[in-house]
């Protein structure tokens, strides 16, 4: 079997841009790890899309726990990108990624767009992770930066600034998964399960189902330090698209 050379793909979110838009723009131009010298020759995954979730999202509670004066987040959005090798689409095939992002006042503070580039960092490398990026990305006044480090397991992180900061996880190309096997995980970082700004109903057609989450929240029964600053839309987006 033809191992997957594991590499982060661009994320489906971009800092400053509406979501929607990011998200239809990776899907048409993102590309995934290299299957191989053939297609029908699968790439060696740890997980399926199913079995992804879990670890992705705990990864996300371990990061929370080292960043000092967490404010919180403020959405949870799950996505997925396409799996390709030259220029041709996998349908068995799927890249996870999972993004949580802070609120337009908590991105412009010098805690979250130096401090915790520097804490993760040093977390990250400690923890083994290769760093394969690390660069910094003028984007008129505001000096943004992107961090990207990968794990053995083909999981990379990503930390990246904008006119919002967000944390996503990629889980590199995975077998997909029926729908019925993916298992609601409640969010991390404050943020209400099910609520408005957990934004995973997408795979939940029913219903989120929150009473399946206080079985899986890491915080559930525990007295939360931080909150989500209310989502407040901006009159324009001019200048952040």
């Amino acid at each position: 079997m033809t191992s997957l050379a594991s590499s982060p793909q661009k994320p489906a979110f971009e800092p400053g841009r509406i979501v929607v838009t990011s998200v239809i723009t990776a899907l048409l131009t993102a590309s995934c790890s290299s299957f191989g010298d053939a297609l029908d020759a699968p790439p060696e995954s740890e997980y399926t899309q199913a079995e992804a979730y879990a670890p992705m999202e705990e990864a996300v509670d371990k990061t929370v726990t080292v960043l000092p004066e967490f404010p919180g987040f403020e959405s949870r959005w799950w996505h997925e990108l396409p799996c390709e090798h030259n220029g041709i689409s996998s349908a068995d095939y799927t890249n996870i990624e999972i993004e949580y992002t802070f609120s337009t006042d908590d991105s412009a503070t010098e805690l979250t767009r130096e401090q915790y580039v520097d804490v993760l960092r040093e977390h990250w490398t400690s923890l083994g992770y290769e760093i394969t990026r690390d660069e910094e990305r003028q984007r008129g006044d505001r000096l943004d930066h992107d961090l990207v480090a990968e794990r053995e397991d083909g999981i990379s992180l990503w930390y990246t600034l904008g006119s919002y900061n967000a944390f996503l996880i990629q889980s590199g190309c995975v077998p997909v998964s029926d729908p019925s096997e993916i298992e609601y995980i409640a969010p991390v970082g404050g943020i209400e399960p099910g609520g408005d700004m957990d934004m995973v109903d997408d795979y939940f057609p029913d219903g989120i189902p929150t009473d399946q989450a206080a079985a899986i929240d890491p915080f559930a029964g525990t007295q939360a330090t931080y909150a989500p600053v209310p989502f407040e839309s901006p009159e324009s987006y001019e200048g952040q698209i």
